[in-house]
């Protein structure tokens, strides 16, 4: 079964707050030591990629970790960060395929540079796609999605929708009647493998040519985060309910508890936090799981679930273990 991804509405930071000294049911199988905090987490398939935050002898960079061939690559030279602006700096999205990872950084002071910036493991210097300045009051114009298997990797740039592929080209483009607010990648019903939300509510699902496929309808404000499965179009609405969607209707809904979010969705099983704990909520099984707990902490832990495995940051470390070890605990 190929996996599920997910895509939060309101920001790409919002994560479990965890402790780097809490105890965790799941341990990692594989662990590695940034020079800083690790705050976003990407998986697809093997391809495990994490942003990493600004230290005292460090700036904030991404890197890549290959779980299959143990390679690992850094993106952007080592180093203390320059020209930082005074209303903050920083990574605010990411994503990967393959070989590929994509992300969105952030500089300036009343008015914010907005970049998107991908790399390889064989291009490892930092390349611009994208550039948009704007007030720093704004939202970001650009949205990245998560991905599964060889799709390639979603992403937004207000109301362009852009399925870019491993090889650095565009699969689609798609320009969309709205500003797209979130995408996400994956397999789902209807021919349809880039879901993305409308601000005026509604999520647009686009196949592979970037035409439309079918069109879920809710009201604006009302998806909170979303993600796209060969059973549907899975949606958590602001009220915390789950509903699944095909072209012909729901069929499946459960609910989460509240003030929970769900963060990532594979094999069947919701992934999702809520207060210092990251659970999963089985839709065929309805069975409601621990997976990490925690105290709170400066950093938040950040958590992603692939059908290879799971991947999560906490304090300066990049963790991961295996799908079957996952299996075990939910």
């Amino acid at each position: 079964m190929k996996r599920r991804r997910v895509v939060l509405v309101a920001a790409s930071l919002v994560a479990l707050v965890v402790s780097g000294s809490a105890a965790a049911l799941l341990t990692p199988g594989r662990t590695r030591v940034a020079d800083g905090p690790v705050h976003l987490v990407a998986l697809n398939y093997v391809a495990f990629a994490y942003a990493v935050g600004r230290s005292q002898d460090d700036c904030d960079h991404v890197e890549l970790w290959d779980m299959a061939g143990h390679g690992h690559w850094r993106f952007g030279r080592p180093g203390p960060c320059t020209n930082l602006g005074s209303t903050g700096a920083g990574i605010s999205a990411l994503g990967v395929s393959g070989k590929r990872v994509l992300w969105v950084r952030y500089n300036g002071g009343n008015e914010r540079d907005w970049q998107l910036m991908t790399a390889t493991t064989t291009q490892k210097t930092p390349k611009q796609l994208r550039f948009v300045p704007q007030d720093v009051e704004l939202p970001s114009p650009f949205a990245i999605g998560d991905s599964a298997e060889d799709i390639g990797i979603p992403y937004a740039d207000r109301n362009e929708v852009v399925l870019l592929g491993e090889n650095g080209r565009a699969v689609f483009k798609h320009v969309d009647t709205s500003r797209i607010v979130a995408v996400t990648a994956g397999s789902g019903p209807g021919n349809a493998i880039v879901a993305a939300l409308r601000d005026t509510g509604d999520v647009v699902l686009l196949k592979r040519n970037g035409t439309v496929a079918w069109t879920a309808s809710y009201p604006a404000g009302a998806v909170k985060a979303i993600a796209l499965a060969p059973t549907g179009l899975v949606v958590q609405l602001g009220d915390g309910s789950l509903e699944r969607r095909t072209p012909a209707g729901v069929n499946w809904t459960g609910s989460l508890p509240a003030k929970a979010t769900m963060t990532d969705y594979a094999s069947g099983h919701v992934l999702y936090t809520v207060g210092n704990q990251i659970r999963s909520l089985g839709t065929g099984t309805g069975r409601d799981a621990l997976l990490l707990t925690g105290a709170a902490a400066k950093v938040p832990t950040v958590a992603t679930i692939d059908r290879r495995g799971f991947a999560w940051g906490r304090g300066t470390t990049a963790n991961f273990t295996c799908a079957g070890c996952v299996g075990d605990a939910w």
